[in-house]
């Protein structure tokens, strides 16, 4: 398959950076769209989709940072698992009249707000807290790294790491407060 997405790119280093991405990513990336879809086979379609979309815009995509590149893929294998749901959705609707289960109030405020408002709003909202803040919570949340995972990546300890974290999403609530988004 990475022969495949190869072939839609013209120049040789293109071709190394985009091979590199792929074997670094590619685990992470299906084990984010599985944490989606709960499919394994759903997840590397997802994955899949994910890298035909980055190999179509390669060429604006290699023009980031290394950090930003990483957010990028791990977005679009997001983008991707959500798009199969709601196509897995449209295929079997669920008729007004069964029970739906709803969720209690224990869920994690990330989870809340992407299921409801759109994981575009939600990175807006990310981007918009100060970059010490931002980027922790991006590291965590869109890339899908752990603690030790950012703390070695930003060059800090993994307290401070956790300290950002938690002043981050007390941010994040305070904005999507203003924006009418209730979590």
């Amino acid at each position: 398959m990475l022969s495949f997405y190869m072939a839609m790119l013209d120049e040789p280093e293109d071709k190394v950076l985009f091979e590199q991405a792929y074997d670094r990513y590619k685990s992470r990336m299906i084990s984010l769209a599985y944490g989606i879809t709960g499919n394994y086979h759903d997840a590397e379609e997802a994955v899949s989709s994910a890298f035909f979309k980055i190999a179509r815009h390669f060429d604006k995509i290699k023009k980031r940072s290394g950090q930003e590149r990483a957010a990028y893929y791990c977005v679009v294998a997001k983008n991707c698992a959500y798009d199969i749901l709601r196509e897995q959705n449209r295929r079997n609707e669920i008729p007004l009249d069964e029970d739906i289960e709803i969720p209690d109030g224990d869920s994690d405020v990330s989870d809340q707000v992407l299921s409801d408002y759109g994981y575009d709003r939600v990175v807006d909202a990310i981007r918009s807290l100060p970059e010490i803040y931002a980027q922790a919570l991006y590291l965590q949340n869109v890339t899908g790294l752990s603690i030790r995972e950012i703390a070695d990546d930003l060059g800090i300890t993994e307290a401070v790491v956790r300290k950002r974290l938690e002043r981050a999403r007390v941010k994040l609530r305070i904005i999507l407060d203003e924006q009418g988004i209730t979590v």
